[in-house]
């Protein structure tokens, strides 16, 4: 139950109830700016390994390789693109052109990283020699110290460079990729000396064996204080080798964090039409703003029939960190190929992206919100702790009616509607006329998928009816699952870190944009300690694939908007509110129903010996009346304690079944899924009764001044 003032209780629990419904449109996804890339320089530069550095004056800074030269190139001038949000989608103020291409060194052989902070400047590189080398400044570009060797360190396939701005002393680091090793070699920029040479080698008994690498990319994290790392490579594995994205951390005693994968392709040994990622890239800014997130860029490389390089870009879930390794989906983000991926970097007000013969910028800060308040005629909102599949494919969770009389939605996505696009974010809110004026609570956050214009401009008669509406059909998280599917197989707990239901579902959730807190609710044991071998395949719906993986548990999922939770709803839970006693919330009607359930089950497994493993669960209140038994088989079951939280999640999941009541009430704006609620309704022998919230149903209509909801509770 939501926490909610005294005076808004009071006021939804009053026969004279004036309903309040606030709803606002944002450029949003879950949370995070949605990004309109525009181009801002076009060359002529073939594709190369190459980077980007914006230093302390807003000036970027350019390498690229071309043979084996490495040029450098800077701005004209501090880069300010995008002022205004899309209004005005060109730069402002006076031009600034990015300048000519100056060599570094005729010595390069391929590998190359900048990085900068304030005036300094850093390039580096691998050598024709086979080492790495390096140039600086100090002053933004304008002179450069001679050519230094920063280490002996051979056979570099890729580079990436960051400067750690925090902590002790002004570091600047280059992190080298070999085929089975990583290196973070640390430089004070301020006495030009090694500071430190960490390195890493991923051959046994390393828990990653990697036989060949395909890119680097960092960041510094002032937020973690911390070196965000991410590289391609090839694991060798026991069943087969995996294309993975690693993602891992430097700290700031300079050790590498373990690996995890963010992205997994397996490699097919009878298929040489390869599908592999390469080249990642990855970008903090240095103060992130509200709707900024840690983004990730990446080349998804096909050499079968019709080949491609694509880039994609992903980001960060809003509000997790960066080794829960929890990013969205990856995405085409240009249409443009790229054989070394695209480098990302930022200023205070824009995003770049760069490639050696391109440079595309996009507004960091989102566009302005857009009030339907005023407009909003009638709603209708569904919400379950387990959707079905039929209403999590349906054309949207939440349906908003608005007053278009004016034809003032007539032009979605462009001036001052420029927000409210297709997947725009809706934020709702629900509440009454109090004495404290219009009160309101949170009601979620939902997404547009659709809408729908009706237009009658004539009444029977023919005169005038002036009535046009537009609806919005909006989707919430168990909707947003059903339109997600798996681009890839994901596969945990075969080989590699075990993860429990809990980061199972954590990571799957992430894939959509959406974050699974850990709160104050109960979590049951099998959530937390069964370590399932859960695979999912491309084409498989995100809903159906986080149903199978909830049947392992009685813990149910809640979306609050772009959060989750699970909670295992356990017997005996205090009560949160109450419904139909005198003085207490109003019921304007009820239905109350009772039904058999199983008076016992069973839950079959398989041991490491391949023996079977059975173990049951009985209701003896039940058994004594009827034997109805429900079985369930499960070969990750490999010990009888497994089995039998298994069989106990099952009887009481069906327990809850038992009850089935539907009550009308004027709408509680603080209700939430799975709460336990007491009834009272004597005619229906109804005191005090505990029941569980299973379903949600709120309806408003302006024209008649009601706010009802219907609510689903089953046994508590």
């Amino acid at each position: 139950m939501r926490t909610l003032t005294g005076t808004l209780e009071a006021a939804q629990k009053s026969r004279r109830r004036r309903p309040v419904v606030e709803a606002s449109v944002h450029d949003l996804e879950r949370g995070i700016t949605r990004l309109s890339w525009l181009r801002y320089y076009t060359g002529a530069e073939p594709e190369s390994h190459h980077d980007i550095a914006i230093d302390g004056n807003d000036r970027i800074h350019r390498i690229r390789v071309e043979g084996t030269t490495l040029y450098r190139q800077r701005s004209s001038g501090s880069v300010f693109p995008a002022l205004f949000p899309h209004l005005f989608p060109i730069p402002l103020g006076e031009p600034v052109t990015m300048g000519s291409w100056t060599i570094v060194t005729t010595g390069c052989a391929g590998p190359c990283a900048i990085a900068a902070s304030g005036l300094n400047v850093w390039i580096f590189w691998r050598t024709t020699g086979n080492v790495v080398g390096y140039r600086y400044s100090s002053n933004g570009g304008t002179s450069w110290s001679s050519a230094g060797t920063l280490a002996a360190y051979a056979d570099v396939l890729s580079l990436a460079a960051a400067w750690w701005t925090g902590g002790s002393g002004d570091h600047v680091v280059c992190f080298a990729l070999k085929a089975n090793e990583i290196s973070a070699i640390v430089w004070d920029s301020s006495t030009d000396l090694l500071v430190r040479h960490r390195i890493v080698t991923f051959i046994a008994p390393h828990t990653h064996i990697i036989t060949n690498t395909y890119g680097i990319g960092a960041t510094y994290n002032a937020g973690s204080v911390r070196m965000d790392i991410v590289f391609a490579g090839l694991r060798d594995e026991t069943s087969y080798n995996t294309y993975n994205i690693f993602r891992t951390q430097l700290s700031p005693t300079h050790f590498f964090a373990a690996l995890d994968s963010l992205v997994v392709v397996p490699e097919d040994p009878l298929d040489t039409d390869l599908l592999r990622h390469e080249y990642p890239s990855c970008h903090v800014p240095a103060v992130p703003q509200a709707h900024d997130a840690h983004k990730t860029t990446l080349v998804e490389k096909f050499t079968g029939i019709d080949p491609y390089k694509r880039p994609l870009t992903s980001h960060l879930v809003k509000g997790t960190d960066w080794l829960d390794s929890t990013i969205t989906e990856p995405r085409p983000v240009l249409d443009v190929s790229s054989d070394y991926g695209l480098r990302i970097a930022t200023n205070d007000v824009s995003w770049f992206l760069s490639r050696p013969d391109g440079l595309w910028y996009a507004q960091r800060s989102p566009l302005p919100p857009i009030d339907l308040s005023r407009d909003i005629m009638s709603l209708t909102l569904r919400a379950h702790a387990i959707a079905s599949a039929e209403l999590a494919s349906g054309p949207g969770t939440l349906l908003i009616e608005l007053d278009n009389s004016r034809g003032q939605y007539a032009s979605p996505g462009a001036g001052i509607l420029a927000s409210l696009r297709f997947r725009a974010e809706l934020e709702l809110e629900l509440g009454y006329r109090t004495p404290a004026g219009a009160e309101t609570a949170p009601a979620g956050r939902y997404w547009v998928d659709s809408w729908q214009y009706n237009s009658i401009p004539l009444k029977a008669d023919g005169r005038r009816a002036n009535a046009s509406t537009l609806t919005l059909y909006c989707l919430d998280g168990w909707s947003l699952a059903n339109r997600w599917t798996p681009r890839y197989q994901m596969r945990w707990n075969h080989t590699g870190t075990p993860h429990n239901v809990w980061t199972i579902l954590y990571k799957i959730l992430a894939r959509i944009g959406i974050r699974l807190v850990d709160g104050a609710w109960p979590r049951s044991s099998p959530m937390l300690n069964f370590y399932p071998d859960y695979t999912l395949v491309p084409g498989q719906r995100g809903d159906t694939a986080i149903r199978r993986l909830l049947a392992t548990v009685p813990d149910q999922l809640v979306f609050r908007g772009e959060d989750a939770f699970v909670k295992n709803p356990l017997p005996g839970e205090t009560e949160s509110y109450e419904y139909g006693a005198p003085g207490e919330h109003l019921i304007e009607a009820g239905k109350y129903g009772e039904a058999v359930t199983a008076s016992r089950t069973r839950a079959i497994g398989r041991d490491a010996a391949d023996d079977q493993v059975i173990a049951d669960e009985i209701d003896w209140s039940l058994q004594q009346l009827y034997d109805l038994l429900a079985v369930t088989y499960d070969p990750r079951l490999a010990t009888h304690a497994q089995a039998l939280a298994r069989a106990q999640s099952l009887l009481r999941s069906l327990s809850m079944e038992g009850r089935s009541t539907e009550i009308l009430v004027p709408a509680n704006v603080g209700q939430e899924l799975l709460d336990v609620v007491l009834v009272t309704d004597t005619r229906a022998g109804r005191s005090a009764d505990p029941h569980r919230v299973k379903a949600l149903a709120t309806e408003y209509d302006r024209r008649a001044g009601r706010l009802d909801q219907a609510i689903t509770l089953g046994a508590p």
